[in-house]
């Protein structure tokens, strides 16, 4: 019987992976053991510090052999802050590791054996990429404090600078911050229930150098937090408007479903490849502008779209890939259940005068039985994937080609062998760096049906 370490025990550990949050994998008579800033080929001393039955937590006690690939942070905070996680480790060495995460999850996850996984396309920027932070604010003796929460606790960390944040959201912030403390804005205490403002957020388009701030509340706001509005827009001219959220939820949920407009405009307008695209506070849009132009790029390729299919962008969001497939495709059905979203992209095909394109609101598995044929389908789902239904009537419309953009490789891996087992073929996965200095990965998936028979039920 293998032995299982104590609580409290100290252990030798030899680092072999990163786990999906960062942490360094090892390995002790089998167990696994994960420990937090622990790199690949690390040899360490721990100790024990949490003991499940199938793994355990430890933290590092002394280093016998560092990773020839450690390196400095750029952020002074690192460790502290949750925000990064591998900013300790050289860039080029975390491509390697995100693609192997990559080949790990479609290997163990998936069972798909045999397939070719590309070298992870780097980022345009590896700092300074993100056009959207959101900061919690919590009651402090001096007033209020804004920051990042540690990793796994609710202790805030704060910070008055980011190295992943974008220089207009960044300058943004360095003119919004002594304007917040110096105001009588009152932070939300859940204990007492009293105050009002729980996170602000940023959003920055790069391209048109516009921002916008979105401020959320325990219920209505105060003449105090009005006043902060109105003064951060006269003071940072790149801000475009100041919008209020209010979330009422007592779970860690950041938005809530109301939003009022304070002062200014409740949208700003990115350009990506041309087009031109408006945001408003409750879209998604893709937080490094810059490799989401390369990431398209390669989706719009893989298509290979001759001018007279029709296409399913399912999750779309505002629009955006949507609007650059309807440039090169027949028709193309765009379908979110974010209502404002949608909203959104019906207003960006307006604004680039395309019209064979139209949005729905709505579940994308709801949607799709009420189509009777396809000919090519974007998938571009959240992190828990696509939903099993969806995947079974994709299969049975037996589109001749499917392009899967997603952000968790393991539930990727999951989906595309339900895909490949009902007749779709892998033919190109081409990871990308979207998330620089963190532990995610991006990835565009390719799949072309086996054969050309159409197996629709009407």
């Amino acid at each position: 019987m293998k032995p299982k370490p104590r609580f409290n025990q100290k252990i030798n550990l030899t680092i072999q992976r990163l786990g999906i949050y960062g942490e360094g994998v090892g390995y002790w008579h089998g167990y696994t053991v994960f420990v937090e800033g622990a790199l690949p080929g690390e040899v360490i001393q721990a100790r024990l510090c949490e003991r499940k039955k199938a793994y355990g937590r430890a933290a590092t006690l002394s280093c016998s052999r560092l990773s020839p690939h450690r390196v400095l942070p750029s952020c002074p905070l690192f460790g502290r802050c949750g925000g990064c996680q591998i900013m300790h480790l050289d860039y080029n060495e975390q491509l390697v590791l995100k693609r192997q995460r990559v080949i790990d999850s479609l290997e163990r996850i998936g069972k798909l054996k045999g397939i070719e996984v590309l070298p992870c396309l780097p980022s345009p920027s590896s700092l300074h990429y993100r056009n959207k932070i959101q900061l919690p604010v919590v009651p402090s003796e001096n007033g209020l404090k804004i920051g990042l929460y540690a990793r796994n606790s609710h202790d805030l960390v704060e910070m008055e600078k980011c190295f992943i944040h974008a220089p207009l959201g960044e300058k943004v912030l360095e003119r919004l911050l002594p304007l917040l403390k110096a105001s009588s804005v009152t932070a939300y205490d859940p204990k007492t229930g009293s105050g009002e403002l729980r996170y602000l957020l940023i959003k920055s388009a790069l391209s048109t150098n516009q921002a916008m701030v979105i401020l959320v509340t325990k219920g209505a706001p105060s003449r105090e937090l009005c006043a902060f509005a109105h003064a951060l827009k006269e003071t940072c001219g790149e801000v475009r408007g100041v919008v209020r959220n209010e979330n009422e939820s007592a779970d860690n949920t950041v938005l809530g479903s109301s939003y009022q407009l304070l002062v200014g405009e409740g949208a700003i307008e990115e350009r990506l490849l041309g087009l031109s695209f408006k945001v408003s506070p409750a879209s998604f849009f893709q937080v490094n502008p810059l490799q989401a132009e390369v990431l398209y790029k390669q989706a719009l390729s893989l298509a290979d779209l001759q001018g007279d299919e029709t296409l399913l962008d399912a999750y779309c969001g505002v629009g955006a890939l949507s609007l650059l497939m309807a440039q090169r495709a027949g028709k193309v059905l765009g379908i979110d259940c974010v209502s404002q979203a949608i909203a959104d992209a019906k207003n960006n095909a307006q604004n680039n005068q395309i019209c064979n394109v139209e949005f729905a609101c709505g579940l994308a598995e709801e949607f799709i039985p009420t189509l009777r044929s396809l000919d090519v389908a974007l998938l571009n789902p959240p992190r828990r994937g696509c939903d099993s239904s969806l995947l079974q009537r994709l299969s049975e419309l037996a589109p001749r080609r499917i392009l899967y953009i997603s952000c968790d490789p393991a539930t990727l891996a999951r989906d595309l062998a339900f895909l490949n087992e009902r007749g779709f073929s892998i033919d190109t996965v081409q990871p990308f760096d979207m998330f620089p200095q963190t532990a995610h990965v991006e990835t565009l998936v390719c799949l072309d049906r086996d054969f050309v028979q159409s197996r629709v039920t009407l």
